[in-house]
């Protein structure tokens, strides 16, 4: 197996220099002048910024991690905004659920006053005859397009018992 070639690193002559907080805001402010952090070039903010102990490798490798710190920053700052929209698409469909169950409950409501009124109206008295027969397990009483079945005392029988108590909503 061959040796891998390593690259030695060399320690540049110029002294590090450390970037006062002052210092860097009139680094960002020159940046800025220039057109943003991507059309600003070292040389160009050397020049602009005109502070003589600052050298082209100073401002390239400042640039370089401003640049790398904005992206990282943007990436971020994306992704709480792809955030943000999908909890609000989910506390929009929440709302039009709630929205949903509600109107669906209103339409059921109204739909049993309307079968509750219907029922009521259907058993008030009135001034048409109903005719009666009798059957072998009791009297039959039909009218208005309704069988009805009743005992030997005109008390309804069983499941049409049940059924007229469900449409009017009574509990037995």
């Amino acid at each position: 197996m061959e040796n891998p070639i390593v690259r030695f690193y060399t320690k540049s002559k110029m002294p590090r220099l450390r970037w006062a907080s002052d210092l860097h805001h009139y680094f960002v402010y020159v940046v800025n002048q220039l057109g943003g952090e991507r059309k600003a070039t070292p040389k160009k903010i050397v020049q602009a910024m005109g502070v003589k102990s600052l050298t082209l490798s100073h401002v390239k490798s400042h640039l370089q991690m401003y640049r790398n710190k904005k992206r990282r920053d943007s990436v971020q700052e994306r992704r709480m905004r792809q955030e943000m929209r999908w909890r609000q698409s989910q506390q929009h469909l929440q709302i039009y659920e709630r929205l949903r169950d509600a109107t669906e409950f209103m339409q059921n409501q109204r739909r049993l006053s309307d079968n509750k009124e219907k029922t009521i109206a259907f058993l008030k008295p009135s001034n048409k005859t109903m005719e009666v027969g009798h059957a072998d397990d009791g009297v039959v009483a039909a009218g208005y397009g309704a069988n009805v079945r009743l005992d030997s005392t005109g008390v309804l029988k069983g499941e049409e018992k049940l059924s007229l108590g469900l449409t009017l909503g009574l509990n037995y």
